[in-house]
């Protein structure tokens, strides 16, 4: 018995009889014979009987598919699967199947109907106790006629079935290797194998889809010449249907490979891939000596007043081939940068996700910087930065104002003739102003980045693509990188 080739899931029988509206056996009394003849009911519809008769005509010219590779498994005692392929005529499509019976111990043995399904539904429920020693096959049928018929399978005494013959039975070889690549965001690559390279004007493949939801296949629309061996799929909405694919050499007609499925797991090609980026690290502070920070004018002070932190991409950097691609329109780079319960950075706007008026708890914002410079870097500086929402003061003078600071009165700390309780003023309005800046420039420390590539196609229209992402990066903590513990991990 030929091997059962539909996709067999584990609650077959239940779903199968959940279709029997689709597949009501009929008794072979009850069942007309269907003939080529369209001829009218009576004079009354001769017009329409001409005009039915013109479209046979037509359409008798072309070849109504066979159904191919006809199979009936056992399913119980008196319950048999009847299943079969079908590969559509899309000039001359199928309205029914008939599956068709043949009692040898009949007095006048003769094909009867034993049923029909639906134009689509490719298997059938048989049921009965009577049906040892009998033949089948099935038939695609249309207004104008009915096509050949497929191969017979006859129910053993046991309740096993044999192929009784090879009548359209496929013979050519089918494609092997069917497999899913995909090569941008919203487009997948179809690739197969066929072993006969010669080329050959009557070979042709078809492609066949289906969604689980319905069981059915369908064939596509487009034609596959004999020397094509790869087929485009466009759009996410094909994510979940499953693939399969025939060989078609002069009207005969392959058995068809196994499915594969498009999910989301299909992998990108190699050398296309989407890979995480990961970067090299630089941390640059900046300070002013002309501050007296400790109140000793004998040791010379640092006051930071700034701080850079830099990433830039250095490995697995967007491939060449992504953005050559025919099928790219945009790609970069995305950081999404966070704090944990830190002053939010009140230039970069609004944070969603903030619990508190002034922290900000977890939340987000991104930047993107392109795959061309792929650096990116966070700069707190209290001569470029506001100190208030409207931005109207820097941070410098905001200190400046808080602690009575002023450049001028930096000499006197060096004048013996400064008045001592000036001098201790001065230097603790310098003091201040310190703390003040450095406590500033360190809520850098309390920042956290992440890193991704970011690849949009065209397949819609420029700057209409589907857009894909690579995973990002473990968070960065700006205060991990060398050079920054002068800064942040200061006691």
């Amino acid at each position: 018995m030929r091997k059962f080739t539909i996709w067999k899931l584990a609650t077959t029988l239940a779903f199968l009889v959940s279709m029997n509206a689709c597949s009501n056996s009929s008794s072979p009394d009850d069942s007309d014979d269907y003939t080529d003849s369209t001829s009218s009911k009576n004079s009354d519809d001769g017009k329409n009987s001409n005009s039915s008769s013109n479209t046979c005509d037509v359409l008798k010219k072309l070849e109504l598919g066979a159904p191919t590779n006809f199979t009936v498994t056992k399913e119980s005692d008196s319950l048999w699967l009847l299943s079969w392929d079908y590969t559509r005529n899309e000039s001359r499509a199928e309205t029914n199947f008939e599956i068709e019976s043949l009692n040898m111990d009949d007095k006048s043995p003769k094909w009867e109907s034993e049923g029909t399904t639906n134009a689509d539904v490719t298997i059938y429920m048989l049921k009965g106790a009577k049906k040892a020693g009998k033949y089948y096959r099935v038939v695609a049928i249309d207004k104008c006629g009915r096509s050949k018929e497929s191969n017979r399978q006859q129910i053993k005494a046991d309740g096993n079935a044999t192929e009784d013959s090879t009548t359209t039975t496929v013979t050519s070889d089918m494609p092997t290797d069917l497999a899913l690549t995909r090569i941008a965001p919203s487009i997948w690559e179809l690739s197969w194998k066929y072993s006969n390279l010669s080329d050959d004007p009557n070979r042709s493949f078809v492609i066949q889809t289906s969604k689980l939801k319905d069981f059915k296949w369908k064939s596509i629309k487009s034609k596959i010449e004999g020397n094509v061996r790869n087929y485009y799929i466009q759009g996410r909405d094909q994510i979940e249907t499953y693939y399969r694919i025939a060989v078609v050499n002069s009207g005969d007609t392959s058995a068809f490979t196994e499915a594969v499925q498009l999910t989301p797991d299909v992998a990108y090609r190699d050398y296309m891939a989407l890979n995480t980026p990961t970067p090299s690290t630089k941390f640059t502070l900046y300070y002013n000596t002309g501050i007296e920070a400790d109140k000793d004018t004998s040791s010379e002070d640092k006051v930071y007043t700034g701080a850079v932190a830099t990433y830039t991409i250095t490995e697995n950097l967007i491939s060449k081939y992504i953005v050559e691609s025919e099928y790219t329109d945009t790609v970069y780079y995305e950081a999404r940068w966070f704090t944990s319960l830190e002053n939010y950075n009140y230039y970069k706007g609004n944070c969603e996700g903030m619990k508190k008026s002034n922290k900000c708890d977890s939340c987000y914002w991104t930047e993107t910087f392109p795959y061309q410079e792929p650096s990116i870097s966070k700069r707190f500086s209290v001569y470029d930065d506001y100190a208030d929402a409207e931005k109207k003061t820097k941070v410098f003078n905001d200190c400046a104002s808080k602690y009575k600071y002023t450049a001028e009165n930096h000499a006197k700390l060096y004048d013996p003739d400064t008045d001592p309780a000036e001098w201790k003023a001065i230097a603790a309005n310098e003091a201040n102003m310190a703390l003040c800046l450095e406590s500033y420039v360190r809520g850098i420390c309390g920042y956290y980045v992440q890193i991704r590539a970011v690849w949009k196609d065209n397949a819609n229209g420029k700057g209409k693509g589907e857009t894909d992402w690579s995973e990002w990066t473990q968070p960065f903590n700006l205060s991990d990188i060398s050079g920054a513990d002068d800064l942040c991990n200061t006691k």
